[in-house]
C-alpha cells in the first residue's frame, strides 16, 4: 500500500514527538542536554506537522488512513487545531531550554522536555483520532501530561493544592462525562466510529449535555472556569502558552466534532452555547480588570476570550440548525469564532511567553512591583505590546478582525438576543484595552525601581519565540484571507457544501473581506478592508512620530510633594489603584461571584466528597513519593484510601461504581475490567519493591510504563467492540 506524501510528513512529526520524549529520559543525567535535545527534536517535529497542513489545506482533502495502527480523519477541523498545535509548539519549545533555568532548583529538570512533547503529542493525536475511545484515552493522556506540567513546581505547596484541584477536578467534570457519553454513543448506535456517527439522525438527548459538561469544564467556560485562573499561572510560563493557547482549544474542538459532525444541529444548544459564551466573556474579563499578578490576569482573559470563541460558535450552530437561507449565514459565524480560536491562540501565546520573560528577568508576577522594563527589555515590550493589542481587538492586528467577524455575526442576525450578545461583546472588549492598558504600562512603563533595575533582555531563543507569535498576530491581521478557506470550509462541510457554494455570500481576497446575509440586499454588504486600513495607520503613525520629533521638546524634572523631590516609588500608580472606582461600582457583581463559587464548592462537596477525598489522599502520597527512597511509603495508606472510596461514592452516586455495559455477549463491568487490574498491578508492585533502595526516578519510569503498558491492552482490547 502506498502511503500519500501528507501522511507520511506527519508520521515524521509523530516519529519526532516520540523521539523528543525518550531524549529526555536517555539524557536524564544533563539537564541542560535533556532539555536542549527534547525541545529541538519537538521543535522540529512541530515544523513537520505545520507543512503537513499546508500540504493538506492546500489539496482540500479530507484524510482517512491508518497511522501506527490508529485509525485517523482530517478534516478542516482537525487541521486547523493542527495548525494551532504546530505552532504554539514550535514557540514554546524553541522557548523552553533557556526558560527553564528559572527552575534549576529542580532536580528532575531533565524530564521536562519529555513531558512537554507528550502534551504537545497527546493533543494532536485528540484531534486527529477517527474513533471515540482512542479520542477519550489520548484525551486522559492530555490531561495527567497537564496536571504534571501544572504542578512543576512541586516543591510549593500551593503549586500542589492547584494541581489536585485540577486534577479533581478534570476527572469529576470532564473524564467522567465524556465516558459516560462514549458508553451512551456504543449502547446506542454500536459503534465509535466518528465517520460513521455522521449518517446516523436521531440521537440520545442526554449526549447534548454530556458532551457540553465535558468540554465546557476543559475549556474554562462559566460556571465551569474555576480552577483555570489558577492552574494556568501556577504551570511554568511556556506550558501556560500551551495550557490557554492550546489545551482549552482542544476542548472547542471536541465540542464542534460532536456537535456539527456527530449530532444534529439543535438550536436550543446553539442558544445555551451564545448564552455561556455571553456571559463567559464578561465575568472573564471584569475579573481580569482587577488582578495585579501578571499571569492571574492573563489567565482570567483566557477565560474571557474563551467566551468570545463560545459566542461566535453558539451563533453558527443556531443558524445552521435553522436550514436554508440561514445555515450560510451559519457558516460566516461558525468561521468567525473559529478564527478567534486561532488568534487567542497566537497573542495569548506570545503573551504568556512575554510574562515568563518578566518573571525569569525580574522574579515576580506582581505587577505592582514592576516598572520600567521597556528600557532594559524592548524586544520583551514590543512583543508585549502587539499581542496586547491584538487581544483588544486593535486593527490592524488579528484580533480586531475576528472580533469584527464576530459582531457581524450578531449585529446582521436580525435577531434581538443574539443582538444583545453582540453589544455586551463590544463593551466588554473595551475593558479588555483597560486591562491590557494596565499591564503594559505597569510593566513597562515608568521608570525604573528597586525591583527592576539590574534587568536585561532575554536570550535570544526566547526573544525569537514570543516575537515570532507577536509577528504572526500583524500577517493575520493584515491577510486574513490566507486562512479564510479553511475557517469557512468547516461549516460548509459540516452541512454537505464547498466553498463555491458561498459566493453569493462571503468574498475575501488580499484586499477585501465582504459578508452579505441572504436576508440582505446585495446593493448593502458588510465589507472591510484590512490592508488599506494598515497603510492608513501606518501613514497617519509615520506622519504624528515626523511631527512630534520635530516640536522641541521642554525640559523636563521630576515629581515634587511640598518643595521636596518625591521617589519615584511614591509617585507612581500602582496597578491596585488603576480603576478603583469602576471596580467598585461593580462591586455586587464580583460579590454575587463569590457568593456563586461558595454554592457550588458546597453543592460540589456535598456530591462529589468520597471520590474528592480520595483523589486527594491519593495525591497527597505522589507528592511524598517525590521525596521518599523508597516507593513502598505509604501504600497501606493508598488501599485504604480506594477502599474509603468505594464505600463513600457507592453511597454517593450508587450507580458510578458499578457501571456496566452490554459489549457483544453478556455484562462486562467497567471496575472489574479496567480499574481493579490496575490498582492490583500497582498494590503488587509495592509489595514487591518493599525496601529496596533504587532511585525514585527508576520507579517512576518503570511504573509509568507499566501502567501506560496495561492501559494500552485494555484499551487495544476495548476496539474490537468500538467498531
Amino acid at each position: 500500500m502506498v502511503v500519500p506524501v501528507p501522511v507520511k510528513v506527519l508520521e515524521y512529526s509523530i516519529m519526532l514527538f516520540v523521539a523528543g520524549i525518550l531524549a529526555g529520559f536517555i539524557l536524564y543525567k544533563s539537564s541542560k542536554k535533556a532539555l536542549i535535545v527534547s525541545s529541538m527534536l519537538g521543535a522540529i517535529a512541530s515544523i513537520f506537522l505545520l507543512v503537513f497542513c499546508i500540504l493538506v489545506a492546500a489539496n482540500n482533502t479530507v484524510i482517512e488512513a491508518i497511522v501506527f495502527n490508529i485509525p485517523i480523519y482530517i478534516d478542516f477541523l482537525s487541521i486547523l487545531l493542527l495548525i494551532v498545535l504546530s505552532l504554539l509548539g514550535f514557540a514554546t519549545l524553541v522557548y523552553t531550554p533557556q526558560y527553564m533555568e528559572h527552575y534549576r532548583r529542580l532536580s528532575i529538570n531533565w524530564l521536562y522536555g519529555a513531558i512537554h512533547n507528550t502534551f504537545i503529542l497527546s493533543m494532536v493525536l485528540v484531534v486527529i483520532s477517527r474513533n471515540l475511545l482512542y479520542f477519550i484515552f489520548f484525551w486522559e493522556v492530555m490531561t495527567l501530561a497537564s496536571y504534571l506540567l501544572i504542578t512543576w513546581e512541586y516543591d510549593n505547596d500551593s503549586v500542589r493544592e492547584t494541581g489536585r484541584k485540577y486534577f479533581i477536578t478534570m476527572h469529576i467534570l470532564s473524564t467522567l462525562p465524556l465516558l459516560l457519553a462514549v458508553i451512551t454513543v456504543y449502547d446506542t448506535y454500536r459503534t465509535l466510529d466518528i465517520v460513521v456517527l455522521r449518517s446516523i439522525a436521531g440521537v440520545n438527548p442526554v449526549l447534548y449535555f454530556l458532551f457540553l459538561l465535558g468540554f465546557g469544564s476543559k475549556a474554562g467556560v462559566v460556571p465551569f472556569h474555576f480552577w483555570l485562573p489558577d492552574a494556568h499561572p501556577a504551570a511554568p510560563s511556556n506550558a501556560s502558552a500551551l495550557l490557554s493557547g492550546a489545551m482549552i482549544k482542544v476542548a472547542v474542538y471536541g465540542l464542534i466534532r460532536t456537535t456539527c459532525f456527530m449530532m444534529p444541529y439543535n438550536t436550543l444548544y446553539g442558544y445555551i452555547i451564545a448564552t455561556m459564551g455571553t456571559i463567559t466573556l464578561t465575568v472573564g474579563t471584569l475579573y481580569a480588570l482587577k488582578q495585579t499578578d501578571g499571569k492571574r490576569l492573563l489567565a482570567y482573559h483566557s477565560v474571557g476570550q474563551m467566551g468570545y470563541i463560545w459566542l461566535g460558535v453558539g451563533v453558527g450552530i443556531i443558524f445552521l440548525s435553522l436550514g436554508d437561507p440561514y445555515r450560510v449565514f451559519g457558516v460566516i459565524a461558525l468561521a468567525a469564532g473559529l478564527f478567534h480560536l486561532l488568534n487567542h491562540a497566537l497573542f495569548k501565546g506570545a503573551l504568556f511567553l512575554a510574562a515568563g520573560s518578566i518573571l525569569y528577568r525580574v522574579h515576580t508576577r506582581d505587577l505592582n512591583r514592576l516598572g520600567g522594563l521597556a528600557k532594559n527589555m524592548p524586544f520583551t515590550a514590543l512583543a508585549t505590546i502587539i499581542a496586547a493589542l491584538a487581544i483588544a481587538g486593535v486593527p490592524p492586528l488579528n484580533g480586531f478582525i475576528s472580533k469584527w467577524m464576530i459582531y457581524q455575526a450578531t449585529f446582521l442576525s436580525n435577531n434581538a438576543y443574539i443582538i444583545f450578545c453582540g453589544i455586551m461583546a463590544l463593551f466588554i472588549s473595551a475593558a479588555t484595552l483597560a486591562s491590557f492598558i494596565k499591564f503594559y504600562t505597569t510593566a513597562f512603563g515608568g521608570e525604573l525601581n528597586e525591583v527592576t533595575k539590574e534587568a536585561r533582555e532575554v536570550p535570544l531563543t526566547m526573544n525569537f519565540a514570543q516575537n515570532f507569535l507577536s509577528i504572526l498576530c500583524v500577517v493575520l491581521g493584515v491577510t486574513p484571507s490566507i486562512v479564510l478557506p479553511v475557517l469557512l470550509g468547516i461549516g460548509a462541510s459540516s452541512i454537505g457544501l464547498d466553498l463555491a457554494s458561498l459566493v453569493d455570500y462571503v468574498s475575501y481576497s488580499y484586499l477585501v473581506i465582504q459578508f452579505i446575509p441572504p436576508w440582505s440586499s446585495p446593493l448593502y454588504p458588510s465589507f472591510f478592508s484590512p490592508i488599506t486600513l494598515a497603510i492608513t495607520i501606518l501613514v497617519l503613525t509615520t506622519i504624528t512620530v515626523v511631527y512630534v520629533a520635530s516640536l522641541r521638546v521642554p525640559g523636563t524634572t521630576g515629581s515634587w510633594l511640598c518643595g521636596v523631590e518625591a521617589p519615584v516609588a511614591q509617585t507612581k500608580l500602582k496597578a491596585k489603584y488603576y480603576y478603583g472606582d469602576f471596580e467598585e461600582s461593580i462591586e455586587p457583581l464580583y460579590a454575587f461571584g463569590e457568593e456563586l463559587h461558595n454554592g457550588l464548592s458546597k453543592a460540589k462537596n456535598t456530591l462529589f466528597g468520597g471520590y474528592e477525598e480520595s483523589l486527594r489522599v491519593l495525591l497527597a502520597e505522589a507528592d511524598k513519593l517525590k521525596r521518599a527512597p523508597r516507593i513502598c511509603v505509604g501504600y497501606r495508606r493508598i488501599l485504604c484510601a480506594l477502599h474509603k472510596f468505594s464505600e463513600r461514592i457507592s453511597g454517593t452516586i450508587y450507580f458510578i461504581p458499578r457501571i456496566y455495559h452490554r459489549l457483544v455477549k453478556g455484562d462486562i463491568y467497567i471496575d472489574e475490567m479496567l480499574w481493579m487490574p490496575l490498582v492490583d498491578f500497582i498494590r503488587k508492585s509495592l509489595v514487591i519493591f518493599r525496601g529496596r533502595k533504587y532511585n525514585l526516578v527508576f520507579y517512576c519510569i518503570l511504573s509509568a510504563f507499566m501502567i501506560f503498558l496495561l492501559a494500552l491492552i485494555a484499551l487495544l482490547v476495548i476496539i474490537k467492540w468500538g467498531g
